[in-house]
């Protein structure tokens, strides 16, 4: 028990999950907050994304001469997932020298408990777009693998993970250091067409392979795959889990060395 007392990256932690609810429904007002006065809230969001990518669909498979259906799934729920996931990590450089600041000088609560606040902002805006991608599937499909019972919770479960661990990360080090916040809003939109999302990897014919060096493609496919019925595929699930450790194991050492000293940089 004292180890978890002495080192503040655990202390920290246990501490935001305990208090769940505060970060959670602070979530939740940020969410009331920002729809405010509007009759559909965030679903004008999802209309937003739904007529983007189906736009996209009808242009990207008519330039890849493709099955417009089945390419539906496979863009569809991809580009959903990627515009979670691409938020995430366009809004963690910002996460402590932003709005948090002024929270983290005036209030006890750790650092990181304002990432969980942003973290699960991101992730209830990513709830309204699901059902999306399941309409879309069984339309177009008839039918959803019985396997995303199981896969789809483990799934979101690591990415929210891995969100968490990467802008605790990436936040601490943009404190200190302001470039890396430019720098990454510069990466994304590259990222974008470096994923498979816009394209199947098979396109690639011999340098398939080549998208395992991209540490997106692992977070896309886990929740992508099975929820549109491509075959299981192991490596994915293998990366993510070991992207994962890496993730927590750099969050441990920068934690519990810097995180004192964010209150200074912001």
């Amino acid at each position: 028990m004292d180890f978890f007392r002495k080192n503040c990256a655990i202390y920290d932690i246990i501490f935001s999950l305990k208090n769940y609810y505060a970060w959670s429904y602070l979530s939740y007002f940020d969410l009331k907050l920002k729809y405010r006065r509007t009759f559909l809230g965030p679903w004008w969001v999802v209309l937003g994304i739904a007529i983007s990518a189906t736009a996209m669909c009808l242009l990207w498979s008519t330039i890849f001469n493709l099955d417009w259906k089945n390419y539906l799934t496979y863009l569809f729920s991809g580009f959903i997932i990627w515009m979670w996931i691409s938020q995430q990590v366009i809004d963690a450089p910002d996460v402590f020298s932003g709005v948090s600041s002024k929270y983290i000088k005036a209030y006890p609560n750790p650092p990181i408990f304002y990432v969980f606040r942003k973290c699960f902002l991101s992730f209830l805006l990513f709830l309204h777009h699901l059902p999306l991608i399941v309409i879309v599937v069984l339309l177009v499909n008839n039918r959803i693998e019985s396997s995303v019972i199981y896969s789809l919770p483990i799934g979101l479960l690591i990415i929210f993970i891995n969100a968490i661990l990467f802008t605790v990360n990436i936040g601490m080090l943009s404190a200190r250091y302001r470039d890396i916040d430019p720098l990454i809003k510069s990466l994304m939109p590259p990222m974008l067409l470096l994923t498979p999302v816009l394209w199947k990897p098979e396109m690639l014919g011999d340098y398939a392979h080549y998208i395992y060096f991209n540490p997106f493609t692992y977070f896309v496919g886990i929740i992508r795959n099975d929820l549109i019925g491509l075959d299981f595929d192991m490596t994915i699930w293998t990366g993510a889990l070991i992207i994962t450790l890496i993730q927590i194991f750099i969050y441990l050492f920068l934690y519990s060395r810097k995180s004192k000293r964010i209150v200074f940089w912001v």
